[in-house]
């Protein structure tokens, strides 16, 4: 069991907590090295020596101030820009620890976190980014589609469309609960270039569903497998739009021999055999 005095510490600790987080340091190491304790105490555990030394320098100590206090400031605001994407923002909050270590940056670091600087400047101009509804509506059906993926190995060679789509299907969650603003693309991590993954990976079914290639009210020829083994060909009436089938395929509903039916497109052929045409 943890000694009384740690349960005391803790109790300090977490005030101490708070104040590194109010001046925008939950980051740093201290800050980190509290909650631990607070989470140890908290499983009936007391400290070791050598961290209850850190615990009473944590507690007694005044809170570091930032030895480049100017830039550590400026990333630490820009991290805090509303609508700005969750990765940016941890990535920003790492820079700042930096900044207020007094660490160099190198090379790469410095153009990364300017870039950094100038999307938290641009969101805050002109707001984030957001897809259109439009493209939220297209998503959805991507969603669908993307069932055709379910049971095959594509998705595992495939990283960046897999990556995409778990982003993407996110999302879409979030919209159900929350509508389509700056929070939703926030929380999800959703950015253009996901966007864009999804819905050209699903370029042709798209087209295919906004123009049909097999319009309500026209016929078609289909194939079955007869009792004999042989194929019969039959002619298949279109009577509505296209749908995408539990398998994220395209289907047609088609009315054959007197039955409804829903056909993949690519089984629907427009010339039939000779014998059936009038």
């Amino acid at each position: 069991m943890a000694r009384t005095n740690d349960f005391k510490r803790a109790e300090l600790l977490k005030q101490r907590v708070e104040e590194y987080d109010a001046a925008g340091l939950s980051g740093h190491r201290n800050a980190k090295f509290a909650q631990d304790m607070i989470d140890r105490t908290q499983l009936g555990r007391g400290f070791t020596a050598g961290q209850r030394k850190w615990v009473e320098s944590i507690i007694n100590e005044p809170i570091p101030t930032a030895r480049d206090q100017a830039l550590y400031d400026q990333i630490l605001s820009a991290s805090e820009t509303k609508g700005l994407k969750r990765r940016s923002k941890e990535i920003l909050l790492e820079f700042s620890i930096k900044a207020f270590n007094g660490w160099s940056f190198s090379e790469k670091q410095n153009a990364f976190l300017t870039s950094l600087l100038e999307e938290a400047g641009e969101v805050s101009l002109n707001g984030p980014w957001l897809p259109s509804p439009e493209q939220i509506t297209d998503l959805h059906t991507c969603m669908k589609l993307s069932r055709r993926y379910h049971h095959s190995g594509y998705l595992s060679s495939h990283p960046g469309l897999q990556k995409a789509l778990i982003v993407t299907e996110h999302f879409l969650g979030w919209t159900e609960k929350y509508g389509n603003d700056a929070g939703s693309v926030t929380e999800s991590g959703l950015s253009e270039w996901h966007v864009n993954k999804v819905l050209k990976q699903f370029k042709t079914p798209l087209a295919e569903l906004a123009s049909p290639k097999h319009p309500a009210g026209e016929t078609r020829y289909i194939k079955t497998m007869g009792p004999d083994m042989f194929m019969i060909h039959h002619i298949a009436l279109i009577i509505d739009d296209p749908t995408v089938s539990d398998k994220g395929q395209i289907v047609y509903p088609v009315i054959v021999n007197g039955g409804l039916e829903h056909v993949l497109g690519e089984a629907l052929k427009k010339r039939g055999p000779r014998s059936m045409r009038s």
